[in-house]
């Protein structure tokens, strides 16, 4: 029961958080979101939100942070959903709003929503002919009088020869060194107006759609890992039009439940169905059903018998009945491997397995858990479970747990994403996106230090990962060169969030392995006044010393001598390991290092601000 009652305390825990984290922006991508799903009404209600939180438009707007809102066009969304549910008069006053802002919004699109808008009322104030004969009927609304030439009003835009080409995307910037492009944080595209023409162009007729029905209700719809909406709080369904002919996997989810996923062929002109039943992460939970009690009540029958075959046959191994993920290959009963392998078996033909995740080759190890490359139904991911030793502590499962959860509500560029989680047995786990390239450790060690523009690109990044989770409530507490990974292109991935927080803080153990890396831990953690966001900043401060100089500041014989000198002593100036590194960043990099956590940059943020600074003065 201990898992139900982890998730529960985990929901209570989350829910004021989510409520406190309601600000415009966050209203005005609901409101996105409901008018991708036709779910007009709310759509405008969300939209009106945002609008009175933010009244003024425009294109990258600042969000939180370094980070902004790409195109902020509350105005002409709200036309768009006031459009859709046939309510002209708010459509007009939210195009004439929109107006009064000049070029923050596109005037094309506000020009082309007000033709829908006037071409509609047309069409209401003439009903088609009948063939019986009747005396003409007084308009039920005057007719709308076109504004005069010298006095235009304050919708009217010029006329346009031609549509004007749509936006080019911002590719991604190759990786080069010392230079960080600028990246947009949360990439979405804005939903095409839900009230179309009866005739369809030939771009949609080329197009497909997606029908989603998941029960229960409420379950946020993933198309090939982008999130689309939600289906119905009351039905369970979401309709996802303009999808490009093919294979699209999909994939749902809903708090509590394991996530379903399948590939889904989507064929021009036509609608592609997708029923999803979730299953309650716990099996024995009263809200399962007497169904599924009854389920988990053979299935626990079973495990005795094969247990009893298994004393009464050591030499053997004992086979599973039912399908296997080795499509029908018989699979040997799960035995233990060690602490890297809890939950693991392996086939006939000594491949090992995860449930149903085949698990290729092991990526890495620590001192709590182990990530593995698996496959899944011909979908590769990376998979972290704990190590042996762990599970039968219960509060380091539910940190675990936690962990999967912080990493599935961290929607950053810089932050590894979590893709599921579930348990195999008694062995919880999660997959994360499976990325090329190499930890920041692994850069550091084959590499030695790196350009001081190369270094403060890196960590530039970092400090944005940790600017984000921070407004979040969320401190890492274990921010180390090896939970950073870096793509190809030069993009750093922060991971690990929450696994420190496994365990409270008990100093080194008896395999002198001190929680949260001794190395990288800031000094009002070693004295025990506690962790704050600023804590995550002295770690970040080491992992630059160290990109600079390619050293640690701090280094000793034992764990208790690192401690010791991150306590009570002052760091090298990185130039005097590296004569490469300018005054500026030694300054920086010091500032960072301080023992007062109250000395060092307030904020994330503001160490963004400084880094992009550097990098603007250094070109």
């Amino acid at each position: 029961m201990r898992a139900p009652v982890a998730a529960i305390a985990l929901a209570l825990l989350l829910a004021p958080a989510a409520a406190r984290a309601q600000d415009w922006d966050e209203s005005y991508r609901s409101g996105l979101t409901a008018l991708a799903r036709g779910d007009n009404a709310r759509a405008a209600e969300a939209l009106r939100r945002a609008i009175a939180l933010r009244p003024e438009p425009g294109r990258n707007v600042p969000t939180y942070g370094t980070n902004v809102e790409p195109r902020y066009f509350p105005y002409l969304r709200l036309a768009e959903a006031c459009l859709a549910l046939g309510q002209l008069e708010a459509a007009r006053e939210a195009l004439e709003r929109s107006a009064s802002f000049g070029a923050l919004e596109p005037a094309d699109e506000r020009r082309r929503l007000l033709d829908r808008v006037e071409a509609l009322a047309a069409q209401r104030r003439s009903p088609p002919p009948t063939t019986a004969s009747a005396p003409a009927a007084t308009p039920s609304a005057p007719p709308v009088v076109a504004p005069a030439p010298a006095t235009p009003a304050p919708v009217t835009v010029p006329p346009a020869s031609a549509t004007p080409p749509a936006e080019p995307s911002a590719p991604r910037e190759g990786f080069h060194p010392g230079h960080v492009g600028e990246r947009e944080p949360r990439p979405a595209a804005e939903p095409r107006a839900t009230a179309r023409p009866s005739a369809a162009t030939p771009s949609e007729a080329a197009t497909g759609a997606l029908e989603v029905v998941s029960q229960p209700p409420g379950a946020v719809t993933y198309v090939d890992d982008e999130p689309v909406g939600a289906t119905d709080p009351q039905t369970g369904r979401l309709v996802k039009s303009g999808l490009a002919p093919g294979r699209h996997r999909v994939r749902v989810a809903h708090p509590g439940h394991e996530d379903a996923a399948r590939d889904v062929e989507v064929v021009a002109g036509g609608t592609a169905s997708f029923a999803a039943t979730l299953r309650p992460l716990s099996a024995g939970a009263p809200a399962a059903g007497a169904g599924l009690v009854a389920f988990a009540l053979v299935a626990i029958g079973l495990v005795a018998v094969f247990a009893w075959i298994a004393l009464r046959r050591p030499e053997g191994a004992a086979l599973t009945g039912g399908s296997t993920p080795s499509g029908g290959l018989a699979v040997r009963a799960p035995t233990p491997s060690g602490q890297a392998n809890p939950g693991a078996r392996s086939d006939d033909l000594g491949q090992e397995w995860f449930g149903d995740f085949r698990l290729l080759e092991r990526l890495g190890k620590g001192g709590m858990a182990s990530v593995y490359k698996a496959e899944r139904r011909g979908e590769l991911s990376a998979l972290k479970r704990p190590l042996l030793h762990l599970l039968d502590d219960p509060q380091f499962r539910e940190r675990f747990l936690r962990e999967a959860e912080i990493g599935r509500a961290l929607n950053h560029p810089n932050i590894i994403r979590i893709l599921e989680r579930g348990n195999v047995g008694t062995v919880p786990y999660f997959t994360m996106e499976l990325l090329p390239g190499e930890t920041l450790h692994a850069f550091i060690a084959g590499r030695g230090a790196a350009a001081p523009r190369t270094a403060v690109a890196i960590v530039v990044q970092i400090a944005e990962a940790l600017d984000f989770a921070h407004s979040k409530g969320v401190i890492h507490r274990d921010l180390k060169p090896s939970n950073v990974m870096l793509l190809p292109d030069g993009t750093a991935k922060v991971m690990d969030f929450g696994i420190a927080r496994a365990r409270r803080f008990e100093g080194m153990t008896a395999t002198d392995a001190f929680l949260g890396t001794p190395d990288y831990v800031a000094p009002e953690t070693i004295d025990g006044r506690g962790t704050e966001a600023r804590s995550d900043l002295y770690a970040l401060g080491l992992i630059l010393f160290e990109l600079l100089t390619a050293q640690r500041p701090f280094t000793g014989d034992s764990s208790f001598a690192i401690l010791k000198k991150h306590s009570s002593q002052e760091p090298p100036t990185p130039s005097r390991l590296q004569r490469a590194v300018p005054p500026e960043l030694d300054v920086i990099v010091l500032k960072l290092l301080r023992k007062d956590p109250e000395q060092r940059p307030a904020s994330a943020e503001e160490l963004v601000v400084e880094l992009r600074n550097w990098l603007n003065r250094a070109l």
